[in-house]
């Protein structure tokens, strides 16, 4: 018996570790941070947008968690995710009283609980950078590299997902709306060859049915997300 297995045959140091995989530099946005005294520099803030993380829970852990939203006080709102019946909390704020305000403290909220599982949790640990800054437009009007010694978000991307999540992807698409009977068509569309099983998919291809999917716009919406 694997002793890195939880009592559900979750091997959870392999999972936060593939979780916990750098996103693709595509998808590393940056924001200003604090400015020097004069507002011509700031810190280069890295950040990655929700849907990014959507899509990696959804690609490593495909029917197998789900987020639900709480408000706390007048600004702030506790997300809870569960990956695999494991929960894990934490809280989001906006002081601004502008209409994004509440999308704003879930988005931060939602990171947030997901980095306790490691997810994006390298974002956090980049080098703090000053870049030049336009107080005018309150924008970055550079930005710095990433680290070249980063580990390759594509390892392991020759690894097949197997039956138990090929089962599960075949939910989630039909969730989103596809019918089952186009799921083959659909991926062999998305990926370039011939499908018949989703077991043979190996993750990079994987991600790339999963992407073509959200960039359609067949996902659900709805909250709480159960996914």
């Amino acid at each position: 018996m694997n002793t890195n297995q939880d009592s559900n045959g979750i091997n959870w140091p392999a999972l936060i570790a593939r979780l916990a995989e750098p996103f693709s530099p595509a998808d590393v946005k940056w924001r200003p941070g604090s400015t020097n005294k004069d507002k011509t520099k700031a810190l280069a803030l890295a950040y990655a947008e929700p849907r990014v993380y959507e899509d990696r829970l959804n690609q490593i852990c495909p029917g197998n968690w789900e987020v639900t939203f709480e408000p706390w006080g007048t600004n702030r709102i506790i997300c809870q995710l569960t990956i695999h019946g494991i929960t894990r909390s934490s809280t989001g704020e906006e002081t601004n009283t502008n209409n994004n305000a509440g999308t704003t403290a879930e988005a931060q909220a939602f990171k947030r609980a997901c980095s306790k599982f490691g997810l994006g949790r390298y974002l956090y640990d980049l080098p703090l950078t000053w870049m030049p800054y336009n107080p005018n437009t309150q924008e970055l009007k550079a930005t710095p590299p990433l680290p070249t010694n980063m580990p390759s978000s594509s390892a392991n991307q020759d690894e097949v997902i197997g039956t138990e999540r090929a089962s599960a992807m075949h939910r989630e698409l039909s969730n989103t709306g596809l019918p089952s009977q186009q799921h083959y068509s659909f991926a062999t569309a998305a990926i370039g060859r011939t499908i018949t099983s989703f077991a043979t998919l190996n993750e990079a291809e994987a991600a790339k049915v999963w992407r073509t999917a959200t960039n359609i716009g067949i996902r659900r919406t709805a909250k709480p997300r159960t996914n």
